[in-house]
This record gives structure tokens, sequence and C-alpha cells, in this order.
């Protein structure tokens, strides 16, 4: 059960098409923003800000390596589970992104 204005925020959160996007390419794992800017047509700061509203949510952990930062889904969230039933039935109109990421994990 979820009270309804933790619910509301992370609805709220999640109510974006390239937040959504975001998550269903974390559902195979851990991604480094910078594989976020090399998928996008938009900025790195935009990319920032989407990144952090989702970590704030709650919805992603973060893992520093030097100067990248690695995003992956918090299984101990609250809401861990709507959120892979959510991205598991997404169709995404952005092709899946199989880009070489800068940072070279």
């Amino acid at each position: 059960m979820y009270a309804v204005n933790e619910l509301s925020q992370v609805l709220k959160v999640l109510g974006d098409p390239t937040r959504l996007t975001m998550l269903k390419q974390m559902e195979a794992g851990e991604q480094c923003a910078c594989s976020f800017v090399d998928c996008f047509d938009i900025s790195q700061p935009a990319i920032s800000r989407h990144l952090k509203m989702l970590r704030q949510a709650g919805l992603l952990l973060e893992r520093r390596d030097k100067q990248w930062i690695h995003y992956r889904l918090n299984d101990t969230s609250p809401f861990y589970p709507l959120v892979i039933d959510l991205v598991a039935n997404l169709e995404t109109d952005e092709p899946s992104c199989d880009c070489e990421p800068n940072c070279a994990i």
C-alpha cells in the first residue's frame, strides 16, 4: 500500500517520456550518465536534471567512479515493484541505445 502523497510525487516524476525511457534502459542494468547524453537529443544539464528527479524520488541509486556517475534502479524503494512492472510493459518510440558511453565503463 502506498501513501497518497508519496505515490502522487512518484507518478509526477514518472510522467515524463524521457525519464520513463531512462528507466527502461536501466532495466538491463547500471548506466553511466554519459550514456544518456549520447542516446538522447538533449543537453547534458537536461539529462542531469532528469536523473536528479529520479534519484530524489528514491527510484535510482548512484555510484561515483572518478568523474563519472553510474545509476541503477533502487531495488530497496517501496516503488520498485511499480517501476519494474511499468518498464516491463513499456513500449518506447526510442530505439534502445547501444552506443558506447564516453566513460568507457
